[in-house]
């Protein structure tokens, strides 16, 4: 195999589904049949690897409060092991199964890695396939975050901005219940007074962020077209329980969660286009009195991705509508985050040279000298950046070293007299603790997640092995 045919090879295998941090959008085929799979019967184990050395700088960017911290990591980011299988039903229908569980070398125990850390916590479902597509119910990524594959181009040490400054976040789990509770009331966090309505306990899922856009959820059904010369509409919807009114939990109502996902994509040649959409009601919930318990939040991206032969160019632009929750007469705390991102790859020598650059920004919001509308990492004021620069050196079809700079840069918003007010807090999905702490560092890097207004650099050094 020469030099160019091998980075080819490997860029295609990191992007089939269960490999990649941020999938690709293929066929249902290509999902449940990779190449060199029986068309019936037969199951195959399929996985991906990726341990990456890292030294990582969570340094201050206008919060005077929360000091420096340096701290040097092993991080695996998307790694996974899997099964899957298919049958041929006859007529032109096909049965089939894919389970998929988080794997991590390093034996990585924090609560983020436990949640998709079983059989089924990752990309897993049971579905049909016929002339009218596909249909498969389970936990899965959403037809928009699948979007982000479309124009991604970085596959080496999850540094990809999809589900970081793309997306405000990446999580995994069910749909939230305000009905479900761990001994103490949604109202007021104390227990129960006597007489009180019983609380029911739901410990089987976890609970999906219900601020952010990379979303892998639980009890999700959905319908993937056929591909019509390139093109092909994915749908889905997630089940909820406890979906009648019942017993207010908040002073505002019962939130009723809902979502709905959608995804057109046409690739043929070169060229890949993507428009996703995703609608959550419910998922933020306003609590006090007269708040609105199901506040309407949308979100709109249009990707794109040229490949010329030596290299490829995908560019991405991204809206999140989150509605205004707060109660008549109070202060707005809506929001509008806009982001756009611009990556590619240029094979070089035996290998290629990967970067990417992303901005965001926030409007329609409410900022003042005390306070600034926050939700997720996105602040009102406050204008993120991401930069990365990776090289990857390809060893054959399945492995290949790389090493990266990435910075992410938390901007801040200040009062009229510059004393600090809030700050964006970004930060890798599954990677290395950060600067949670308070003040002089008080339990800084011993937790996941940074303090607001941390600019975190980055350079690792990994290997990545896919099978």
């Amino acid at each position: 195999m020469n030099k160019k045919s091998m980075v080819l090879a490997v860029a295609g295998a990191l992007a089939a589904p269960g490999w990649a941090v941020a999938q690709t959008s293929v066929t249902p085929t290509q999902i449940v049949q990779p190449a060199g799979i029986a068309s019936s019967g037969g199951i195959t184990l399929y996985g991906r690897l990726d341990e990456t050395i890292v030294s990582n700088d969570f340094s201050e960017s206008g919060n005077k409060l929360i000091g420096k911290v340096k701290k040097g990591d092993v991080w695996a980011p998307g790694n996974a092991m899997g099964v899957r299988g298919r049958e041929d039903l006859g007529g032109g229908t096909s049965a089939w199964f894919q389970l998929e569980i988080g794997v991590w070398p390093d034996g990585r125990l924090e609560t983020s890695a436990v949640t998709g850390n079983n059989w089924g916590g990752r990309n897993s479902a049971i579905g049909v396939s016929s002339g009218i597509g596909d249909i498969l119910i389970g936990i899965w990524d959403t037809p928009y975050k699948q979007t982000y594959g479309v124009w991604n181009s970085i596959t080496s040490g999850g540094f990809s901005a999809a589900g970081i400054t793309v997306g405000n976040g990446d999580t995994t789990g069910a749909l939230g219940n305000a009905l479900c509770t761990n001994t103490v009331s949604n109202t007021s966090g104390a227990i129960p007074a006597a007489g009180a309505p019983a609380q029911n306990v739901c410990v089987t899922e976890a609970t999906a962020n219900g601020t952010a856009w990379s979303r892998r959820i639980n009890n999700s059904v959905q319908w993937w077209s056929p591909v019509w010369s390139g093109f092909q509409v994915k749908l889905m919807t997630a089940m909820a329980n406890y979906q009648s009114p019942g017993t207010a939990q908040f002073a505002s109502g019962l939130p009723k969660a809902k979502e709905y996902s959608a995804s057109a994509a046409w690739v043929r040649g070169p060229l890949s286009i993507g428009l996703g959409y995703d609608y959550h009601e419910g998922l933020r919930p306003g609590t006090a009195a007269g708040q609105n318990a199901n506040p309407k939040d949308n979100a709109v991206q249009l990707g794109a991705k040229w490949n010329f032969g030596p290299g490829e160019i995908g560019v991405a632009y991204e809206t999140l509508t989150y509605e205004n929750t707060a109660a008549s007469g109070a202060a707005d705390n809506g929001m509008k985050v806009p982001s756009y991102a611009v990556n590619g790859r240029w094979n070089i020598g035996p290998g290629a040279v990967w970067a990417s650059y992303t901005a965001a920004d926030t409007k329609s919001c409410t900022q003042t000298n005390a306070a600034a509308t926050t939700i997720g990492s996105a602040v009102c004021g406050a204008k993120p950046k991401m930069y990365v620069l990776g090289y990857d050196y390809v060893l054959s079809k399945r492995t290949k070293l790389y090493a990266a700079y990435s910075k992410i840069d938390n901007d801040v918003v200040t009062s009229s007299t510059g004393a600090f007010i809030a700050g964006n807090n970004y930060y890798y999905i599954a990677g290395p603790a950060g600067n949670n702490g308070g003040g002089g560092n008080v339990g800084n890097g011993t937790a996941s997640g940074i303090a607001q207004g941390t600019d975190v650099t980055t350079i690792g050094l990994g290997i990545q092995h896919v099978f």
